[in-house]
């Protein structure tokens, strides 16, 4: 049964990511997967990635996946991933999805969180070394919050001040690459889209959350009593 429900976790993300070729975009997506099949046990999964795009199409896509079928165990699983658009593209059909389910499951919890930011700038751009470092900084929060003992909702409110750090780094930390100066200049231009995805199946109790610009966040939380 387990490997039945793992072998449907797969087919669920490779629907939703399409047919994923070895492109350069498929390269940079970006998935955080937590499977466990371990009773008493805790698993813990995060991805943060910064995709860098100069083409015409701007399909990359970003996932958190939590999964559950034991007893007494818990997985969590989060994904970041900002997109950086040099181009004008013509299609952008990037996806964000956020997953947790529970199958078979006594006291078990999933959790999944998937935050995206697509900004589409006047040409390329880099990150200061002020921006490098926060960025750094919060990457070992993360690892570090994903190991604590916080609750769900404890964990879920980090997660969001983490978002709006990043947010923050993003609107005020890019500068034209090439410039040798570490401040913003005037007319350095960004254009952030942005949607908020949450899937989840019948089985899984969704609790949305609600973004600001320019964050993307798709988030479920699956709790089995």
């Amino acid at each position: 049964m387990r490997r039945i429900s793992i072998a449907l976790l797969a087919a669920l993300l490779l629907f939703a990511f399409g047919a994923a070729g070895a492109t350069p975009a498929h390269a940079q997506d970006n998935t955080a997967i937590a499977i466990n099949t371990k009773d008493g046990t805790d698993i813990f999964k995060l991805a943060f990635k910064i995709a860098r795009v100069n083409q015409d199409v701007v399909d990359q896509s970003n996932a958190a996946v939590a999964f559950n079928s034991c007893q007494d165990c818990q997985s969590i699983a989060v994904a970041f991933q900002i997109v950086l658009i040099f181009s004008d593209p013509a299609v952008v059909d990037s996806q964000n999805l956020a997953l947790a389910l529970n199958e078979n499951c006594d006291a078990c919890v999933a959790f999944a969180s998937a935050y995206q930011w697509l900004l589409t700038t006047d040409g390329p751009v880099r990150l200061t070394a002020e921006g490098n470092q926060r960025i750094a900084e919060l990457r070992k929060r993360l690892r570090d919050l994903l190991q604590s003992d916080l609750t769900i909702d404890q964990l879920q409110a980090e997660l969001d001040e983490i978002r709006d750090e990043v947010a923050d780094i993003l609107a005020t930390q890019l500068v034209p690459a090439g410039t040798s100066g570490e401040k913003q200049p005037s007319n350095t231009d960004t254009t952030t889209t942005t949607t908020t995805t949450t899937t989840a199946p019948s089985e899984t109790t969704t609790t949305p959350t609600t973004t600001e610009q320019p964050s993307t966040q798709g988030s479920t939380t699956s709790t089995t009593p």
